[in-house]
């Protein structure tokens, strides 16, 4: 199996290993000569002279050999991550190996784009919901650790292991043979019995760690994707209030892979210590007695014993590498096993193919100010009369003469709103007009200039709205893990009964149910196993959970599909009059439905209404909305 994954310019270090044994090898037996010879009164220097010749040549493999396996590293490391860069980008969203099943693979070997995976011809499909899949197009978080130290792991494996391991097992073979010709045979054949142990110890070893290393490898990936993915979504995290639950999770993920990393130190541990004492100690006392014995015996000379016991540690330093360098063999087997299962290269371009984006919740970019106005005027007060009667008594949200400056500019102006408690707010205007800007305050993310922003009553400052309003981006924000993780990331405590509630309320109940894990299935990296109405519905229930007061939705619809555009509006309209929304829409359709609707034009107040007196004029959203076709 290590000649399968041996690279062909690896044979020219196992080689260059051979002939440096065999050097070696010869100048101890010329050695022993020179003694014999010393001893006897006779010519000795046609053995020096061999002694020497055999030394340069044994210096010289050493030093070339010494050199291949870095050029090779770097040759090896470029074909393996280029590969699995190909394979990342140009495969099949739908075909793709989940990063999580990588821990299971096989630790065979393989080569870049070999058999171990099918490839993929087929182009990248949108999920459900017009929402292509976070599988294809792009190396996810566990598949970036493989393209990086995975890789690195995987070239030294093949590089500087797999050449001098063949040679730690071949090479006694031909010390043991000059050993057996030229000074005694005996002391050959037993030195052979401990030798024939090596390999019988190494496949010992290999089969006792390979399912460790591979659950360090699994662990090690997890938490890195665990930490990257904590650190894109960190700006979510925050408008969520869950900061602690995302802190937790890479803690708790560093802390299995602290673990799994000190079980698997002991048993490389374990290998060198079993190393040692079995070749250093056995084979090196060995070699003594039997030398002894046979002197005794009149079968060998002095020089003879002498280069007994230099050829013996030639038998033993092969095998000490190996043990040393076990390590290096286990994690760059087991890479190259998640590799080959993860990550192949497909046998169709994939230049059709649209990676898809993935956005982090983050502070909303400043809208500037667009120039002009419609014709649109205010039709509704700045009060609760606003909202109708009966809704004054439970003012949520006030905003009076509300300025907001970025860049040293207003973006916002005089505006003045009050949004009773469990209201339904729409606010639209054209690009620029400020929508995200008033979002961004009204979570805490950006300060008021001037004017006064009223919670219930009192002055809200950053931390008081952050705890009141959650806010569902248009790119909602979710982690790899179950449906039941998501959901708790607002509140860790909450029961099964009241993530099913939550669930049932964002008209998501039936999907999860009918899944075979229910609460417990996994859900993919960046949703990739959830349509993109089922993401924005999974993120709905998220902030129902959170128990807020506000919730703030911006484009809940945007870039989904009719069908999942209407499950997500329906979800919303169930929450209406129990929950205080604020809908920020470009899709004024979805808007309909709301008790009123703020147009914003140019950072200022253009109208505010319901949307059928809004739709009587002749302004900004009677345009828009009869430019969608929804104008009925």
């Amino acid at each position: 199996m290590l000649l399968e994954d041996m690279p062909p310019r690896a044979w020219i270090a196992t080689t260059l290993q051979w002939i440096r044994t065999i050097a070696l090898a010869t100048l101890f037996l010329a050695l022993g000569q020179v003694l014999d010879a010393t001893l006897a009164q006779q010519e000795s220097s046609g053995a020096l002279l061999l002694a020497g010749v055999a030394g340069i040549l044994a210096v010289t493999c050493a030093g070339v050999a010494a050199a291949v396996p870095p050029r090779l590293r770097a040759v090896e490391e470029q074909r393996w991550r280029g590969s699995g860069i190909r394979a990342a980008l140009g495969r099949d969203p739908a075909q793709a190996a989940p990063t999580g099943a990588a821990g299971h693979a096989a630790t065979g070997g393989g080569m870049p784009g070999g058999a171990s995976g099918r490839p993929s011809t087929a182009g990248g499909r949108p999920s459900a919901g017009g929402r292509p899949s976070a599988a294809g197009g792009r190396p996810g978080t566990g598949e970036a650790e493989l393209l990086t130290g995975g890789v690195e792991r995987i070239a030294e494996y093949r590089a500087e292991f797999l050449g001098p391991a063949l040679a730690a097992f071949t090479a006694p073979a031909l010390v043991l043979l000059l050993l057996g010709i030229f000074v005694d045979p005996v002391i050959a054949v037993v030195l052979l019995v401990l030798v024939l142990l090596v390999p019988v110890l190494v496949r010992f070893f290999l089969s006792r760690f390979r399912g460790p290393t591979a659950a360090y490898r699994r662990l090690a990936g997890q938490a890195t994707a665990k930490f990257q993915e904590v650190l894109r979504s960190l700006g979510g995290l925050v408008l969520l209030g869950a900061e602690d639950a995302g802190r937790r999770s890479v803690a708790e993920a560093a802390a299995a892979l602290r673990v799994q990393a000190v079980a698997l130190l002991k048993r490389s541990q374990l290998m060198i210590l079993v190393n040692d004492a079995l070749f250093s100690l056995v084979m090196i006392t060995a070699a003594v007695g039997l030398a002894l014995w046979r002197f005794d015996a009149g079968m060998i000379t002095v020089g003879g014993f002498l280069a007994v016991l230099l050829l013996a540690t030639l038998l033993y330093e092969p095998i000490d590498k190996l043990g040393r360098t076990f390590y290096v063999a286990m994690a760059g087997r087991t890479q190259q096993g998640l590799f080959t299962q993860t990550l192949t290269t497909p046998e169709a371009s994939a230049s059709s193919r649209t990676p898809p984006t993935t956005t982090s919740p983050a502070v909303p970019a400043a809208d500037a100010p667009a120039a002009g106005k419609s014709t649109e005027t205010p039709t509704g007060q700045p009060d609760e009369a606003a909202f109708g009667p009966g809704r004054g008594s439970a003012e949520l949200l006030r905003l009076e003469d509300l300025g907001v400056e970025r860049g040293g500019r207003g973006v916002l102006r005089g505006v003045t709103l009050s949004v009773p408690r469990g209201a339904v707010l729409a606010v639209v205007g054209p690009s620029g007009a400020g929508k995200s800007t008033l979002a961004a305050v009204l979570q805490g993310l950006l300060p008021a200039a001037s004017g006064q922003l009223l919670l219930e009553g009192h002055p809200a400052d950053p931390a008081a709205l952050q705890q009141a309003a959650v806010t569902v981006p248009q790119k909602p924000f979710i982690f790899s893990g179950t449906v039941a993780e998501n959901l708790r990331l607002a509140r860790p405590e909450a029961s099964e009964d009241q993530l099913w509630k939550v669930l049932a309320q964002a008209r998501l109940d039936a999907e999860i149910a009918a899944k075979p894990h229910g609460l417990d299935t996994q859900v993919g990296e960046d949703g990739g196993s959830l349509s993109g109405g089922q993401i924005r519905r999974l993120a709905i229930a998220r902030a129902l959970l959170s128990g807020a007061k506000l919730l703030i939705l911006d484009e809940p619809t945007a870039d989904l599909d009719r069908r999942a555009e209407r499950l997500v509006d329906e979800s919303l309209r169930s929450l209406a009059g129990d929950h205080t929304l604020i809908i920020i829409a470009h899709r004024l359709a979805t808007t309909r439905w709301a008790e009123k609707v703020l147009v914003l034009e140019a950072g200022e107040t253009a109208a505010l209404g319901s949307p059928d007196e809004l739709l009587a004029q002749t302004g900004y959203y009677a345009q828009a909305t009869a430019g969608e076709g929804e104008d009925r």
